[in-house]
């Protein structure tokens, strides 16, 4: 469409939605965390999101949560997430 992408203003959008409950921003902040777009990459705080996000029903934060977990030498937590 043309439009220029601002993470960096989607990041603080996404940190305000998660406060509010937002499912899908808890989700987006531990991509964001994950692989370092925006935020310092910091793997341990994108798992947080990632398991709040999870605890509400998002089946793709349990998915990255156990792959997180398996990653960190943590089988039975792994498989429990997967």
């Amino acid at each position: 469409l043309g439009l220029q992408q601002d993470t960096r203003k989607a990041v603080e959008l996404w940190k305000e939605a998660a406060e509010l409950g937002s499912i899908d921003a808890l989700y987006n902040l531990g991509v964001a965390y994950e692989y370092g777009h925006c935020v310092h990459q910091d793997r341990a705080k994108a798992a947080e999101f990632y398991e709040k996000s999870a605890m509400q029903g998002c089946v793709d934060a349990r998915c990255n949560l156990g792959s997180y977990e398996g990653q960190e030498g943590n089988p039975d937590r792994a498989v429990r997430h997967s």
